[in-house]
């Protein structure tokens, strides 16, 4: 309680990097400012025990603020305390409602008049579609309803049409699979054979498809709750769509046939950083201190693609090894977009659920469940762990002190021990200097206190200077 009293400022909108703000228990009077919606940051809010009056702004992170954000004030109303506003009374022309309900009315018979029409255009549209093949060149002939594919300039359709068989191909993308069919997918992964199965996820299988002409494609079979699985469909299209980096997995095209849900994306010859740490016999041995570095780059520049340049930003939520994809020469590209969300006015970043994956997850996405870009830091900086000790982030079998990769990192510093931590497989080569500088970053970046991590951007830089004359800070 600070004892403000009278208007909530406007200009407040104007922090667009605000995450808190929390006005309960003053004397505030007036309207919330709709223009507060435009802080798509805004994780916690709270205007309780106030004299506030008036509608509740919606849209943006206003439609996930709970009711006890809002209470006790004088007569606040809004869907978010199941008390819709009621229409102010016209003093001078009582008749006024009445006018407003029969405009209401005449407004609801255009709006279902336009819809009947949109909806007759739309399955017209749908049915010629189903007829003819959309050529790169603009030219048109007869194709069965499994093929369509856009070149266009205007920008890549995202919309999602269910149990029409369509291959949507990126026009941005190679010739090497314009005009592929789903028959080609189904016979380049010899109809999802078993032995084509070359990664897994929560939301279903990741395949190895070989088209005829040689060219290899990487396809993802989505399956599991209908409802997790379009949302996840949708949201790994929307992203990818949107990003195009040399550092992000490229999304070729996808599909949807017989109700299931297929992505397509571009070859990694050699697999997951997680396969060569964790899995693949004397994979680590060949994986070299220039080689990880160069990994961690990489991946540095495809998240800071994600978080600064793109537009909109993207939050990844699930930034681990095993979505570290490399390619022929070990060049590491980010994957698997399936819980990322993007930083709209009408998307949020808190979420109804815990994501992630254990031992990436950072600690206060359990206390609040909000995902943000410094909760993509977290887990990058475990990845960096990764890296330096050859250990995975949770192993479940040892010493409790010993189980977390985080915390015994962090003893291990502690106690003075730090090259201990490092890969038995990259000590004595050298570059001890270069790994304790990667080392310092990693440890920033898992930093308990979120807003004491650095930003990508501060990541990628000291990054590069591993090696120069230029060294990361160090920890406090």
């Amino acid at each position: 309680m600070n004892n403000f009293s009278g208007n909530i400022p406007d200009q407040l909108s104007n922090l667009t990097n605000l995450e808190k703000l929390d006005l309960s228990g003053n004397h505030l009077s007036g309207e919330i400012p709709p223009s507060l919606s435009r802080l798509h940051f805004l994780s916690w809010f709270s205007v309780a025990d106030n004299n506030l009056q008036g509608s509740i702004p919606t849209g943006g992170q206003f439609d996930t603020f709970p009711i006890s954000s809002f209470e006790r004030n004088r007569g606040l109303c809004g869907a978010v305390l199941h008390h819709p506003c009621s229409p102010q009374p016209n003093s001078l022309h009582p008749s006024a409602p009445d006018k407003s309900r029969k405009k209401k009315i005449i407004i609801g018979l255009i709006i279902g008049i336009c819809f009947g029409v949109g909806f007759t255009l739309t399955m017209l549209t749908l049915w010629i579609l189903s007829k003819r093949r959309i050529l790169p060149r603009g030219d048109s002939d007869k194709v069965d309803i499994e093929t369509i594919s856009f070149n266009s300039n205007s920008g890549i359709s995202t919309e999602f049409v269910n149990d029409v068989s369509l291959v949507i191909v990126f026009p941005n993308n190679t010739d090497d699979i314009k005009n592929l069919t789903i028959t080609e997918i189904l016979k380049a992964t010899d109809n999802f054979n078993q032995a084509n199965i070359i990664g897994c996820g929560g939301f279903g299988l990741v395949y190895r498809a070989t088209l005829e002409n040689g060219t290899k494609l990487a396809v993802k079979k989505l399956s599991g709750d209908m409802g997790l699985m379009e949302r996840e469909f949708k949201a790994e299209v929307e992203a990818l769509s949107t990003a195009q980096h040399k550092n992000l997995v490229s999304l070729q095209g996808y599909c949807v046939h017989d109700g299931c849900r297929l992505l397509m994306y571009s070859y990694m010859e050699n697999g997951s950083l997680d396969y060569w740490l964790h899995e693949k016999p004397d994979g680590a041995a060949q994986l070299d201190w220039p080689t990880r570095l160069r990994i961690a780059r990489g991946a540095s520049y495809g998240l800071a693609y994600m978080h600064q340049v793109c537009e909109p930003h993207i939050v990844h939520r699930d930034i681990k090894s095993s979505n570290i994809l490399l390619d022929d020469k070990f060049e590491a590209h980010v994957a698997d977009f399936g819980l990322s969300r993007l930083i709209l006015p009408y998307h949020t970043h808190v979420t109804t659920e815990l994501v992630g994956t254990l031992g990436y997850i950072p600690p206060e996405y359990g206390q609040a469940w909000i995902a943000t870009l410094r909760g993509d830091m977290y887990s990058f900086g475990v990845v960096m762990l990764e890296l330096l000790t050859g250990k995975r982030p949770m192993e479940l079998f040892k010493p409790k002190m010993s189980r977390e990769l985080v915390v015994w990192v962090q003893q291990m510093r502690n106690e003075g021990k730090q090259d201990e931590v490092f890969d038995p497989l990259l000590r004595g080569k050298g570059f001890e200097e270069e790994m304790r500088q990667l080392l310092d970053v990693a440890c920033m970046c898992v930093n308990q206190n979120h807003l004491k991590r650095p930003t990508i951007t501060e990541v990628v830089n000291w990054l590069q200077n591993i090696g120069a004359n230029g060294q990361p800070p160090k920890l406090d």
